[in-house]
């Protein structure tokens, strides 16, 4: 192992393309940037280790766990969602033994769909950001149709509860049931909004990622509300640049 001193600001360069930075210093407490190529996938180690994980567990599945797996009506098992260590998540048949495995969704089409409403959180991410607020970004899903959209709106309110889960809920207004929803959400929510999630028993959540910030995704499991991380490349890249370009406005809004 190399060691090396870097005081905040100071850089060191890791081959040719990638640069790691010292953005901040707090106690025992060491913030970095990372500028790298889009084919090198860079993750927090605990990340990494929950990825190979899950691909060593889709590894050991058996042909015949796919039959014995298979529903009443002789349908297919269920797949689970393999992540290579790139990022990408692949298929691999089978069924889940681990709870960060999340199974895929039965239907051909609604990957299609979960795509599609991952894409309106992003695009509300992108407004916010626009606004010169903080580019997270939420909607909530109701029968495949959007019944409620927001972005953080903390800067552009003065607010500090207005969270994009948050302002999400509220554009949405006074539901009858959450009980039938999905809430999709560009970055792993929060305590605050995990606890909103929880109190109005949204039983799923879709997280774009969690590499930046991991939130409230042991709690929100602890409580049976299913979670799936779909670490997803634009939401970790968008989410890294702000951090590192505004590190102050970030530790405000999650509380350092």
């Amino acid at each position: 192992m190399l060691v090396l001193s870097r005081q905040r600001d100071q850089t060191v360069m890791i081959g040719d393309d990638i640069e790691v930075t010292v953005v901040d210093v707090r106690g025992d407490k060491v913030r970095l940037g990372i500028n790298a190529p889009k084919h090198v996938a860079v993750h927090r180690k605990e990340v990494y280790e929950a990825i190979r994980r899950e691909n060593q567990a889709a590894a050991r599945v058996r042909p015949e766990d796919l039959t014995r797996g298979a529903g009443a009506a002789g349908q297919p098992a269920p797949h689970m969602r393999l992540h290579r260590p790139d990022g990408n998540p692949g298929l691999a048949g089978g069924t889940s033994s681990s709870a960060a495995v999340a199974p895929a969704p039965s239907s051909s089409a609604a990957p299609a769909r979960a795509d599609e409403f991952m894409r309106a959180a992003i695009e509300e991410a992108k407004k916010g950001l626009a606004e010169g607020g903080l580019p997270i970004g939420s909607v909530l899903v109701r029968n495949s149709q959007i019944v409620g959209r927001g972005h953080n709106r903390r800067v552009q309110k003065g607010d500090p509860m207005a969270h994009a889960e948050i302002d999400c809920l509220t554009v949405a207004g006074r539901q009858k049931t959450y009980r039938d929803t999905v809430l999709y959400s560009t970055l792993m929510p929060c305590f605050l909004c995990s606890g909103a999630i929880v109190q109005f028993g949204i039983p799923k959540v879709v997280a774009g990622e969690s590499v930046n910030f991991h939130g409230g995704a042991d709690f929100l499991r602890q409580q049976r509300v299913e979670v799936i991380d779909l670490h997803d490349p634009e939401c970790i890249e968008m989410m890294s640049r702000f951090i590192r370009e505004h590190p102050e406005l970030w530790n405000e809004d999650i509380g350092k």
